[in-house]
């Protein structure tokens, strides 16, 4: 069959056709191109969908150290009361500043001449243990405090102000009454009565200090009067140091000489000491103190 129309016409028809027959085939291609770069993946990302994104590595977390523990402080050693003070550095002049000091005329003497500052003194001549708490049937002697005015007795002048320290020295005038025994029983109610009065004190009682026998005896001839006779009364401080847990301070250690007596350059009558001596004694007391908390410790230690 003849195409109808000129051969011009008929060349023209035959382009149109094989135009649009291209024009096909390059859309079908690109429609199966399209179709195999969505199945096949190009890729490890591809593979897994084509939103999906391959996770990163997780980075190390940044920890802050551990803050170190605070170390726990040691418990504090309880006080051996069964020992005198240790020696150490001398505490500063003002550390007397809330001490009272009972005694006989060798405390006064201290307070006259050694220079201590700010402490209050309830000494007097030939005052006896007996005589602060009324034993042995001895009435309690009322005496002024540092040295002048109203008098009062010990036990009532400590329930005027609180103290912080109080230190003892009695004995020597004890070792021509009665004996060690019943000194050492009104020593103990001494510290009794101290800590009823004043319970926030720490409570030092002060060795006896041996004598010149031979300056003593032309000063006073009683037998009595005599270094056997301090060292027994001195074993019966120490034992009530021990039972009432008291702090010993050895004094005598820092007075006396090579043979255990009181030496002729420190003693104006063989019992009371020179200005030196008492400001020996004085340094004896700033270089033998105890730290407070093992004090107290103590004292929960034994009664624990």
């Amino acid at each position: 069959m003849r195409e109808e129309g000129t051969p011009r016409e008929t060349g023209r028809r035959r382009r149109r056709w094989l135009l649009a027959l291209a024009v096909l085939c390059c859309a079908l291609g690109a429609s199966l191109g399209a179709l195999a770069l969505q199945r096949e993946p190009r890729g490890p990302a591809d593979a897994l969908g084509p939103e999906t994104t391959e996770p990163s590595a997780p980075q190390a977390e940044t920890l802050l150290p551990e803050p170190s523990p605070t170390p726990a402080e040691p418990p504090v050693q309880p006080l051996d009361f069964s020992a005198p003070a240790p020696a150490g550095e001398a505490v500063p002049e003002d550390w007397f500043g809330d001490a009272v000091f009972v005694g006989d005329s060798r405390s006064d003497g201290l307070r006259l001449y050694s220079g201590i500052q700010g402490a209050d003194f309830l000494a007097y001549r030939s005052l006896m243990s007996h005589q602060v708490v009324g034993t042995e049937g001895v009435e309690q002697k009322a005496i002024p405090r540092n040295g002048t005015g109203e008098k009062r007795t010990v036990l009532e002048w400590l329930e005027d102000r609180d103290y912080g320290k109080v230190y003892i020295m009695l004995g020597i005038n004890e070792m021509g009454f009665g004996g060690p025994e019943g000194f050492q029983a009104a020593m103990g109610e001494i510290v009794d009565q101290v800590r009823a009065r004043q319970p926030e004190a720490v409570v030092y009682v002060q060795s006896l200090v041996p004598v010149r026998p031979e300056l003593a005896r032309e000063m006073n001839p009683a037998e009595w009067l005599n270094n056997d006779n301090v060292a027994a009364y001195d074993q019966a401080l120490r034992a009530v140091c021990e039972e009432k847990r008291a702090v010993y301070v050895d004094v005598a250690a820092a007075l006396v000489g090579e043979d255990g007596a009181l030496p002729l350059e420190g003693t104006t009558d063989g019992v009371h000491f020179t200005r030196a001596w008492y400001e020996r004694w004085y340094e004896c007391l700033r270089t033998h103190t105890v730290d407070p908390a093992a004090y107290w410790a103590g004292q929960e230690a034994q009664e624990g």
